[in-house]
């Protein structure tokens, strides 16, 4: 676990996003966040006795909720330890260790056998990786043959200007490219997977007044107060930039919950198909 005693304000501003996340120990949800899961899980028909893989799980509250929702076996992976360890954390603390383990995996090169899991959850990750097809292929090979795999991707349905890509890519050290619906439900269907579902949703604006009041809730946290005042001080202004920077880009993006299966070259595709009204 990060000693925040130790950390200097250069440290503070030396953190990506993702790095500040493990930091405050912020609840790093999915898109459409507890009703999203909630969705994916009954139309997945998870229930105890399933596993599922949560791709970039962060500090692990859709591995949790999943396993709370429905019973289920659930592994999160990713590479910021600090993320893990506050995962790990909450899990025990929730009593759902037993249902849930969370380890350091890079996506494009997991460590798990082929055909392993019933669902393979990948939220908006694969949009921030620097390799997205090689970990594409990775999900395709652990998912089991009668799987699932379910994405998330946030996409803009407004133009955004240069600056605010530019600014939102420094924050996540991730060279971000305004794509849309339409590149994503292309990019996972293909190779061997077919739509099964696809719900679209937009992004409320959040006022600046309702964006302060959370990020003081989150910088009142115990742990945070260990900090030296130069160094929360910085960690304050940052965060609050942070939470003010990615309002101002959620407001003009959309995200859809995909959830595709496996094809089975035996059974023809659905000619007479339909849509909600």
């Amino acid at each position: 676990m990060l000693d925040v005693k130790t950390l200097s304000p250069v440290d503070i501003k030396n953190m990506s996003y993702n790095e500040i996340i493990g930091l405050v120990r912020e609840t790093n949800r999915t898109p459409g966040g507890s009703k999203s899961v909630a969705y994916v899980t009954q139309m997945c028909g998870l229930k105890a006795g399933k596993t599922v893989l949560d791709i970039g799980t962060s500090t692990g509250i859709t591995a949790l909720e999943l396993a709370m929702f429905s019973g289920c076996d659930v592994i999160g992976v990713d590479i910021n330890e600090n993320s893990l360890s506050e995962a790990r954390s909450r899990a025990k603390k929730l009593g759902l260790d037993g249902l849930t383990k969370f380890i350091n995996n890079d996506v494009t090169k997991l460590t798990f056998s082929d055909k392993t899991f019933d669902v393979v959850f990948c939220g908006n990750v694969t949009s921030l990786l620097d390799e997205p097809d090689k970990a594409f292929f990775e999900y395709a090979r652990v998912l089991k043959d009668t799987g699932f795999l379910v994405a998330i991707p946030m996409y803009y349905v407004k133009q955004p200007s240069e600056e605010l890509v530019k600014n939102v890519s420094k924050a996540i050290r991730v060279n971000i490219k305004p794509l849309n619906k339409d590149y994503w439900v292309k990019f996972f269907t293909r190779n061997v997977f077919e739509r099964f579902i696809v719900k679209d949703f937009l992004f409320d604006y959040i006022s600046d007044k309702d964006v302060n009041a959370f990020c003081d809730m989150i910088l009142a946290r115990p742990h945070l107060q260990e900090m030296s005042s130069e160094a929360f001080e910085t960690l304050s202004r940052v965060y609050r930039e942070y939470m003010l920077l990615f309002r101002d880009n959620l407001s003009i993006m959309g995200f859809s919950i995909l959830i595709l299966k496996k094809s089975d070259p035996e059974i023809e595709y659905e000619l007479f198909t339909s849509h909600e009204i």
